[in-house]
């Protein structure tokens, strides 16, 4: 297969930023972001080490491709319109982790207010069931969070802090970000009522996802999504 030209780059970095542009209105429009808090990134697909972060004092719901900031390795702002803020530890993760391409954090309800009990969240639901092999905890700040992510983990749920999730592609992370709310909405909500049973072992090695398989679910909602917001479905 021959080497990228120009016009195959360019082809892909419009995608990237379109998708990445959708999904923050996608969770804007859904109740993920709370006042201005959040940020996402997304490596370039033509430039090494150059990122394309949302833009800071946007709300999610309101962002347009145009909007969108790029950045170099030192998080210095590239090209762009807008100011960018808070998204330096995700590019720490993007570094030692070449194979996660975007990362995303909202400050989500439940995911904050489980993240303050401390802990990764149990195998109670498909849902979490899906979460089990990719989370992992940074249970202090002073922890990087390169050394909570470590090799294989997708998810780092961060003491009093939410939740980054991060994947190979801006679908594949958001759909982790939307598994960690629901679960943890679930776990709380069982806990309170005192009936959180953990599934069954042999079902947990059955419910599991593919990184490739949370790409397709996020991706499939969010071009429909797309469409009814274009008026095209």
């Amino acid at each position: 297969m021959g080497a990228r030209t120009q016009d195959d780059v360019e082809t892909l970095r419009q995608a990237v930023r379109r998708n990445l542009a959708a999904t923050l209105r996608y969770l804007g429009h859904h109740g993920y972001q709370y006042g201005l808090a959040g940020h996402a990134t997304v490596r370039d697909p033509g430039e090494d080490e150059r990122y394309w972060v949302n833009p800071a004092g946007v709300p999610f719901a309101a962002v347009r491709p145009a909007d969108l900031v790029l950045v170099d390795a030192a998080g210095e702002i590239v090209a762009g319109d807008h100011g960018v803020s808070g998204f330096q530890s995700q590019l720490e993760v993007h570094r030692a982790r070449p194979d996660l391409v975007a990362g995303l954090h909202v400050h989500s309800e439940h995911t904050f207010a489980w993240s303050s009990a401390g802990g990764l969240l149990d195998p109670l639901t498909t849902d979490s069931a899906w979460l089990q092999p990719v989370q992992a905890l940074r249970d202090s700040f002073d922890q990087p969070i390169t050394d909570a992510i470590g090799q294989t983990a997708r998810v780092v749920i961060q003491r009093s802090h939410g939740a980054v999730a991060f994947g190979a592609t801006v679908a594949e992370a958001a759909f982790y970000l939307v598994s960690v709310e629901r679960a943890a909405r679930t776990q709380l909500l069982l806990e309170a009522a005192g009936r959180a049973q953990r599934i069954d072992p042999a079902l947990l090695e059955k419910w599991r996802l593919t990184p490739e398989a949370a790409h397709r679910q996020f991706q499939g909602v969010l071009d429909h999504w797309v469409a009814v917001e274009e008026g095209t479905a």
